[in-house]
């Protein structure tokens, strides 16, 4: 009973985590109007909004005026409810997990993220991690990327509190492994798609995980 409430919260909090990021692309007021369809501005009812299984039933389609919104809703509310859950006995990557998955939704659709929310959880981070490794390793971080921001154009400057909150909370061979993923990744979306330039939080964010996942596997088989 409480693995199945641990996934249903966790796929309620990864639907209004993907609510809220359409809800500020599209510029729509969050508390001041139920969801509704963006294309026919239909409400939607509570059946319409149920984790996964809407979305599956509809096949990524509005009930009312069957515009497509695509499968893409149910794809990332299956696979962030299960790696949601399988996180949530350790609080601060659980944390970390829902404030990284908005920010990658709103810089994929803008290029652009409200990084002052990380600040205050930065804070924390910076409190409950005071060491001198770490500390060196923020610093070298922050030295790096405000070279890659400012002198060489390579990065945006919302990119650097991500890599400072994955820093903190990631051993060294981690973050070696998060920069390495989310590099190569970007360098293969580049390659296949044709793009001069891409949004680098969600590639972060993707190497972020993988490397957890990678970690927990490993620790799992006592490697």
């Amino acid at each position: 009973m409480t693995i199945l409430l641990i996934i249903i919260l966790n796929a309620v909090l990864i639907s209004t985590t993907m609510c809220l990021a359409d809800r500020i692309n599209h510029r729509i007021a969050v508390f001041k109007k139920r969801s509704f369809c963006l294309q026919c501005n239909h409400p939607l009812h509570y059946y319409d909004l149920i984790p996964l299984f809407s979305a599956l039933y509809t096949r990524g389609h509005c009930r009312y005026c069957h515009a497509k919104f695509g499968l893409h809703y149910a794809f990332f509310e299956f696979f962030g409810t299960l790696i949601a859950s399988y996180f949530m006995s350790e609080i601060i990557i659980w944390i970390t997990f829902y404030l990284l998955l908005f920010l990658s939704l709103e810089d994929w659709h803008n290029e652009r993220i409200h990084a002052d929310i990380l600040l205050p959880w930065i804070c924390y981070l910076l409190i409950d991690n005071w060491n001198i490794s770490k500390i060196f390793a923020l610093c070298t971080i922050l030295i790096i990327s405000l070279f890659l921001v400012y002198y060489r154009h390579a990065m945006g400057g919302g990119d650097i509190p991500v890599l400072l909150i994955i820093t903190l909370i990631t051993p060294t061979q981690g973050l070696a492994l998060t920069l390495l993923f989310g590099s190569v990744s970007a360098l293969i979306y580049l390659q296949t798609f044709r793009v001069k330039h891409l949004p680098f939080v969600p590639f972060l964010y993707f190497g972020w995980l993988a490397s957890l996942l990678i970690q927990k596997v490993i620790t799992m088989q006592g490697l």
